[in-house]
Order: structure tokens, then sequence, then C-alpha cells
């Protein structure tokens, strides 16, 4: 019989304490709102940290998260799309540019294949802000339908209007985004993942084939992301190419996993949900146009003191 390891019981612990908090204050919409993105970042940072695994090391995220968006706001504002289709469809979209950046790159290792990455954001970027007769280009498109309500025996959850809503949404979004990062980790493919990570020529010998893993492993992240781009957008009813393209699209679920810890399961998320609050609440009031630099001086700081995150440190003491 497999007992409960003390990480998922903490895991379990913080998921229930951000359940709960909110029934004894029903009334604090800032909070509702920057938790909420913090778990939308944290889906985002267990996205990337799944393609992670297998020891590459992406910086051109924002590509899907872009794609994911405009994918769902082309089908919604073009072909009147319900949401939720829009949202399941639409991500597609990151998918192919997925399989098409793993044809691409699948040489490309290490540093090479970051800045390849990096790269690669420039390209559906530059197309989208170009094609006006389709996206209308740096304008943007806006009147895009909001998330649905949802209604079950006179109860109803205005997801589109009502932050606490939203903020289940996304909660229940990164529970469910963890979890099934922790099955995959604990996987034949979540090991031979890692196996590749560790020492690819080691990996192959034993019959790995990294790039059939390796691919696998960007097409869900690809198309997680992509879901996280497209929910965004309709939370907002907007979208643009800088706002979804943006560089911090694509570095902070890099921060997020470094800072929780990229070896457990719940580390990206767990690094979401305190770095991203924490600069809101607590820096951008004391430093409204610096408040960002917080996630520089917190990378430096775990490099240099908990290179293997907190959640690692944490469990090892």
């Amino acid at each position: 019989m497999k007992s409960f390891k003390p990480s998922s019981a903490g895991a379990a612990a913080v998921a229930l304490v951000m359940a709960l908090w909110p029934l004894f204050f029903p009334d604090a919409a800032l909070y509702f709102q920057v938790f909420g993105v913090a778990c939308l970042y944290g889906t985002l940072a267990l996205a990337w940290n799944l393609y992670a695994l297998s020891g590459a090391i992406s910086l051109g995220h924002a590509a899907f998260f872009g794609l994911g968006a405009y994918g769902s706001a082309l089908l919604n504002s073009y072909w009147h799309c319900p949401t939720v289709v829009a949202i399941l469809v639409g991500s597609l979209a990151s998918l192919v540019f997925g399989l098409l950046w793993a044809l691409c790159f699948r040489r490309l290792r290490g540093v090479y294949l970051g800045l390849a990455s990096l790269a690669a954001v420039e390209v559906p970027k530059v197309i989208i802000d170009n094609w006006d007769s389709l996206t209308f280009g740096s304008l943007g498109m806006t009147g895009l339908s909001r998330l649905p309500t949802l209604s079950l025996v006179g109860w109803q959850a205005a997801l589109g209007s009502d932050l606490q809503a939203q903020y289940y949404l996304l909660l229940i979004l990164a529970v469910l985004t963890a979890i099934l990062v922790k099955q995959t980790m604990a996987s034949r493919w979540g090991w031979a993942l890692r196996a590749l990570r560790e020492n690819e020529t080691a990996a192959a010998a034993i019959g790995i084939a990294a790039d059939r893993e390796r691919t696998k492993a960007l097409l869900c992240s690809s198309y997680l992301t992509g879901m996280c781009g497209a929910l965004y957008v309709h939370i907002l009813g907007l979208v643009e190419p800088p706002l979804v393209f943006s560089l911090q699209i694509s570095a902070l679920p890099l921060i997020f996993s470094i800072f929780g810890g990229r070896s457990r399961f719940y580390g990206p998320v767990l690094g979401a949900l305190i770095l991203y609050p924490l600069e809101q609440l607590a820096f951008q009031p004391l430093f409204p146009r610096g408040h960002a630099a917080v996630y520089g001086v917190v990378i430096i700081l775990t490099i240099l003191f908990l290179p293997q995150g907190i959640s690692v440190w944490r469990t090892s003491k």
C-alpha cells in the first residue's frame, strides 16, 4: 500500500487553504484578482516545467500563450464559437506551432535552444501584428465573449464577471494541472524525460527515443500554455500582440519554477503563489515603477542559496 508522502500532504493542505480562505473574506476583490492571476501563472509554470523535465529550457513559451489567445479570439470573433469551444479548439494553434518548433529545433540543445526559442516568439507576433485584415494588427481585438455563467440547482457562478468565481476556476485549473504533472513525473514517461535531462546519450543507449519523448512533452506543454492564453483573453475580453507575446510571459514560468523547485510537481505553482502576490501586494505600492525587480533579486538569491528551490529545501529539513 502506497503511503501518502509528506510533500503531497503539504501540497493538499495548501490547496485546501487556498480553497477555504475566500469563504471568510467574501469581499476581498483585489485578493481574488491577484491570487487568481497567480494560479494562472502557476498553471503556465507547470506547463513550462513539463517540457523542462526533459532538460530543454524554453525562453519562448509566450509564442504558445499568444497563439492560444489569438486562436480562441479569432474563432470567437469571426465564427462566434462558444467560449469554451473556442478555448479548447483555439489552443490547437499552439500545439501546431509546438510541432513546427520540435521539427525545426530538434538538434538544438542548451543555450542554443534557449536563444532559438526566444527568437521564435517574434515569428507569430510579427505576423499577427501586421495581418490587419484578419487580426486588426496592433489595434488588437475587443468585444470577445466573456466566460459563461454556470448554473446548478439555483446556484450560479458568473465566471465572466465574478472575481471570486474566476479565482476558483483558476485555482481548479492549477490543481488539475499539478495532478497531471504529478502523475507524469511518477510514470515511466516521466522517468524517461528525466533520464534525457541527466544524460541523453545514456538514455538513448537504453532505448529512449530522445526526439520522440521530448516532442511529446513539448506538445503537451504547448497546448496547456495555449489554453492559459485563451482563458486569459476571455477573462479580459480583449487581446493585442504586446499583451500576449510579451517577454514577461516567457520569463515568469522560468522564474517561478526555479524559485519553487523544478523537481517537485508543486514547485512551479508554489513559486507563483508566493512571488506574484508578493510583487503585486507588497512591492508595487512601495516601488510603483520598479516593483518587478523583485523577480531578479529573488532569482539571484535562489541560485546562490537555494539552487534546488524552496520546495526541495523545505522537504529536506
